[in-house]
């Protein structure tokens, strides 16, 4: 009867521990884990990036919760994109920050539409129209604006972007605290695309980028 409860005993401190050591895992943030033990997708196989991706639970099918390197706003992350680390950039006091969205070499080879995404967040803004107006003058392009229902002390405006070689949009994302975030995402067709087949892969594609910017929430200033 010793021998049988000595087991017993055994087998439960054996189960516990287990629990334990799954425990610990769960809890460590993707930077933490070792890339076995992520989804095998660019965004955590990617070492960079996954410095931002904050769980592997998906917020949605495809998508992590993102929060960026100034801890100034979190979004939705699509899992087959990455964080370009040489173009990166944060500025003093986190103030600022520059980050560009593209895909691995390899799945760009196979894809028929290119998009690449680029974000600049200000902790500074003097108001809306100037940033809007800074966004038409980058491209040299006058861009009509419009408003994306968002919550409230948040505001998205965007443009559809016709000049240049490749269509695109621009947009804006601001709050009452002067925060803003400005983007630029242009989408480039694989020349195995006729022009119709062109437009609607575009099509789809913005509305995936409209997702992803109306994502986008700003964490409280601290200066509040």
């Amino acid at each position: 009867m010793r021998i049988n409860f000595v087991i017993v005993l055994i087998v439960t401190t054996l189960i516990i521990g287990g629990c334990g050591v799954g425990g610990d895992n769960q809890s460590l943030s993707p930077s933490e884990m070792y890339p076995n033990e992520l989804p095998e997708v660019p965004a955590f196989q990617d070492e960079f990036t996954r410095n931002f991706i904050q769980s592997t639970e998906p917020v949605k099918e495809g998508y992590y919760h993102f929060q960026s390197g100034s801890n100034s706003f979190t979004m939705n992350f699509p899992e087959r994109m990455i964080i370009v680390d040489e173009s990166y950039s944060l500025g003093p006091d986190d103030r600022s920050e520059y980050l560009e969205f593209s895909h691995l070499k390899e799945d760009k080879e196979e894809m028929d539409l290119l998009p690449l995404i680029t974000m600049d967040y200000y902790k500074f803004m003097s108001s809306e129209e100037s940033s809007k107006e800074g966004l038409s003058g980058k491209i040299n392009e006058e861009l009509e604006f419009k408003q994306v229902e968002t919550e409230e002390n948040q505001n998205i405006e965007y443009a559809d972007t016709t000049e240049g070689p490749y269509p695109g949009i621009a947009a804006l994302v601001w709050n009452g605290n002067d925060q803003q975030i400005q983007i630029f995402a242009t989408f480039v067709c694989n020349d195995n695309l006729n022009e119709e087949e062109c437009e609607e892969s575009v099509k789809s594609e913005k509305k995936k980028i409209l997702d992803i910017i109306s994502s986008i929430h700003f964490t409280k200033d601290e200066s509040e």
